[in-house]
């Protein structure tokens, strides 16, 4: 009976390549642990993706697009580096904007944001629909829909033209696509994002003070006090 169970779950992983954590959820066992998986975006063996897994919030089955526990990584990286992404997965890290579009085009996504603080404290702001367009379009965001949370809407429904960040285009230092006449953003802040001129939530930039870092304003003028940022998407 053993080799009979093993051979249908061989050949259900062969045939059916799990696309992002929620697909890995559906698939496999639903006490799967949060932490560090593989999976295929592209439907294809030979363009894997290796991220981390929330299989705890909500139900789980949350895909991380940004990881970081304690800051200490760079994020003040090139268009190319944004492009394929970089870091350690169980560590800081960027999923890739290539792989960000290929897990969010023409499917409706929820983004949950997370910011850990040092006493273990967790804030939240859950997003109704998200996605990101291709490279050809800059890696154009898409938000709407309803924002709800302990850490407040830093993103969407903001009072001011100059800060929402639906429709913004990806903007790194060394490719500057935000609406800024003083310069660039990314190049100013340490950290590639959807800025528009500049910012009200920027969780890829400098946190200490002296850098002039305000991850979530108001709720946060300084990294000080963080522990852990995590931006995770799934489908509905």
């Amino acid at each position: 009976m053993k080799g009979y169970y093993l051979a249908v779950i061989t050949f259900s992983v062969e045939n059916h390549l799990p696309r992002d954590c929620e697909n890995l959820r559906e698939n496999g066992d639903n006490n799967l642990r949060s932490g560090v998986y593989e999976i295929y975006p592209y439907g294809s063996r030979a363009r894997p993706a290796t991220v981390f897994c929330d299989m705890y919030t909500m139900g789980g089955g949350w895909t991380a697009i940004q990881k970081r526990v304690n800051g200490s990584m760079s994020f003040d990286r090139t268009w190319d580096e944004y492009r394929e992404g970089f870091g350690d997965a169980g560590q800081d890290f960027w999923i890739g904007n290539d792989v960000i579009h290929q897990l969010t085009k023409g499917r409706n996504s929820n983004l949950y944001i997370s910011i850990t603080l040092g006493n273990g404290s967790k804030l939240y702001e859950l997003y109704d629909q998200f996605s990101v367009s291709n490279e050809a379009d800059n890696y154009q965001l898409f938000l709407a829909g309803n924002a709800s949370g302990t850490l407040g809407d830093g993103m969407l429904h903001i009072d001011s033209s100059d800060f929402g960040l639906s429709g913004m285009k990806f903007t790194t230092s060394d490719r500057d696509n935000d609406r800024w006449a003083g310069g660039s953003c990314a190049a100013y802040y340490k950290g590639g994002w959807w800025f528009n001129g500049c910012y009200r939530a920027f969780l890829n930039g400098a946190w200490s003070p002296d850098r002039r870092g305000s991850p979530w304003y108001p709720t946060f003028n300084s990294g000080e006090s963080i522990k852990e940022t995590l931006m995770t998407i799934r489908s509905l």
